[in-house]
């Protein structure tokens, strides 16, 4: 399948293009002879010139945007406005193999991999905010653009119709929900939302693809990681390990640090 990448590069004031950008360093290894287009979000400096640099020697497409837009905003920009088969491209994936000749069933709209459904952050001493299973957005490839939002919009139709002007029209944003005494959170993106609805839609990476790449796991905001894992030291040290790694561009090192990653989150997976 002829795949059209879209690389989403988010980057905070301390970000540098080792730890954000490593999509593009390593893209010729992922899709070798592909063209992409870059989406640049972000108020480091560097990465937005590593980026601009890397787009006109490559002849490859350059957007910068405001730096509040969201990632899941732009996926669902770049879906609703296609008609080709999309592969969404995170900066911070880290490439090993060619990704460029994975293929989809017909029966499938979307493929990618799963953060199981955990509980580790507190909402009181009996209780934990419960975070559903979710779409990594590392890598996602759709293969039938029209079809998805299409899903999408039966799905909103009576909340937040296609029509619709004001913020309710946010299908690409995240969801909380109260339910029998527990609070429930679904990840910002549609896709997540498509997932939820309808799992048969979605086509998990088998153990050869998942093989192909990794990501630098907080690698477009460095700053921010004791404040967003605080409440799990083990992912904490994974992720410290990671930034370490890419900082160093030794990729090889964060070879096996998703399948780390979600290890550790066994002791807090909800069945």
């Amino acid at each position: 399948m002829d795949w059209l990448p879209h690389i989403v590069v988010k980057a905070d004031q301390d970000a540098v293009p080792s730890t954000a950008a490593t999509a593009l360093k390593t893209f010729s290894i992922g899709f070798p002879e592909h063209t992409a287009t870059v989406h640049y979000v972000g108020t480091s400096t560097a990465v937005q010139k590593f980026c601009e640099n890397w787009c006109a020697q490559g002849g490859h497409k350059f957007i910068k945007y405001d730096n509040k837009i969201r990632q899941s905003r732009l996926h669902y920009a770049i879906v609703k406005n296609s008609r080709l088969p999309v592969v969404l491209i995170r900066g911070t994936a880290v490439f090993y193999g060619d990704m460029s000749e994975y293929s989809l069933p017909k029966t499938k709209i979307f493929g990618g991999y799963i953060w199981p459904t955990y509980a580790a952050q507190p909402i009181n001493d009996k209780k934990k905010l419960i975070r559903l299973s979710a779409v990594d957005k590392t890598i996602i490839f759709c293969s039938q653009p029209i079809k998805a939002m299409s899903v999408v919009n039966e799905i909103t139709k009576w909340d937040r119709p296609e029509n619709a002007q004001d913020n309710s029209a946010k299908k690409w944003d995240g969801q909380t929900m109260v339910m029998d005494g527990e609070v429930y959170q679904q990840e910002s993106g549609f896709f997540n939302m498509i997932y939820q609805w309808d799992p048969s839609t979605f086509s998990k990476f088998n153990a050869k693809t998942f093989g192909n790449y990794e990501t630098v796991l907080h690698g477009n905001s460095t700053s921010t990681v004791h404040a967003s894992l605080g409440e799990l030291p083990e992912q904490e040290e994974i992720v410290l390990g990671g930034i370490n790694a890419a900082l160093n561009e030794n990729y090889d090192d964060l070879k096996g640090i998703m399948k780390t990653s979600l290890d550790s989150l066994a002791p807090y997976v909800v069945k």
